[in-house]
């Protein structure tokens, strides 16, 4: 067979294959990238849209012909929104390569933006897409406020009915702030109850969490949305101090904290702790769980609040010297046992999960 005819031939089916492809997903629904974004205009929505330029597959042909020679790359055309959040006004542009088969770097140099109208459906989702997120700010600032208050702050004191908790007491960790802190960052009910709060905050500032979305995936950085025939899959710009839960704790004697949730909505909230901007006495969660925490830089009742919730390294400072591991399920009997005979205090390095 004619080389150039074999060569058309295999760039009719790669077409044909890619079609099928487009076909197979608008005839479900008609899905567009975009961008939820906050400092757009119409003097630089184009340079938004082209982020999100369209795939390049190339496909490579044996022979004794140089190998740059013989690359051929398709893309399909993909139609991108540019949303902007605060004026509500959005831009459709369908890109496209123009020199479908030559080398990739053909492609990207030859990439076409045409203006299009934005139908009224995704004009419809996006202008949802805009009040999810406006109420995801106003919810996450208000419970923020809410358990940045000393007299919220202070109804996270830790109890004192297991034994490890009266621990606490004769040294008199339960008075100092990171008890509160660990509470929150680590105590199951104590999350819980924080993000039923955060839940409901946002039904209060936007509505029913089920009715606006089939398809729900939404984190503070990007999302993918969609209702009836049309849905969208992109991110929204950065803006700073928004859509988490972002808690700080004034502690004179351990050196202040904060504790920081990442929000994901699908079926519900889901909570995350955030390890790199959550930090106890200045030292990120990531940091203490990368490196061992020495004595002299972590305090006696920040190590014992930490060692009710995960695992520590634990010494008896009693006659029988050695040490224990005491794993957080640990069983009580065996705590009691040993502490009737022995102080205790932390060694030296404990691990965050």
């Amino acid at each position: 067979m004619n080389k150039n005819i074999a060569r058309a031939i295999f760039t009719s089916i790669c077409l044909l294959g890619l079609a099928y492809v487009s076909d197979a997903e608008s005839a479900t629904r008609k899905m567009y990238d975009s961008e939820l974004c906050y400092t757009c205009d119409t003097g630089n929505a184009l340079s938004f849209a082209k982020k999100y330029e369209p795939e390049i597959t190339c496909y490579e042909h044996g022979g004794s012909v140089d190998h740059n020679d013989s690359q051929r790359c398709y893309s399909n055309p993909k139609d991108v929104l540019i949303i902007n959040a605060n004026t509500n006004q959005k831009w459709l542009y369908k890109l496209s390569h123009s020199n479908q088969g030559g080398w990739r770097h053909e492609l990207t140099n030859n990439l076409q933006a045409v203006a299009q109208t934005v139908p009224h459906d995704a004009s419809n989702l996006a202008d949802e897409l805009i009040k999810y997120y406006d109420a995801w700010d106003r919810a996450t600032t208000k419970v923020s406020q809410e358990y940045n208050s000393s007299s919220m702050q202070s109804t996270l004191a830790i109890s004192t009915n297991t034994i490890l908790q009266q621990m606490l007491s004769e040294n008199n960790c339960e008075n100092e702030a990171f008890t509160r802190v660990a509470k929150l960052a680590f105590d199951g009910r104590t999350k819980t109850t924080l993000q039923e709060r955060t839940e409901k905050a946002l039904i209060e500032e936007y509505g029913s969490l089920g009715a606006a979305f089939e398809t729900t995936r939404m984190t503070q950085f990007g999302y993918t949305v969609g209702v009836g025939n049309v849905g969208f899959s992109g991110q929204a710009e950065y803006v700073p101090k928004r859509r988490m839960i972002d808690l700080k704790f004034h502690d004179a004697i351990n050196g202040n904290h904060r504790v920081v949730y990442n929000l994901d909505f699908s079926k519900g909230i889901r909570m995350d702790l955030n390890k790199d901007m959550t930090k106890f006495g200045g030292v990120s969660v990531r940091s203490l769980h990368q490196n061992p925490a020495s004595r002299n830089k972590v305090s006696n009742c920040m190590l014992e609040t930490l060692n009710i919730y995960r695992e520590a390294s634990v010494k008896s400072s009693g006659t029988s010297g050695g040490g224990i591991d005491l794993p957080p399920a640990v069983m009580e009997s065996r705590v009691k046992s040993f502490v009737h005979g022995h102080s205790m205090t932390l060694g030296a390095r404990y691990f965050l999960q």
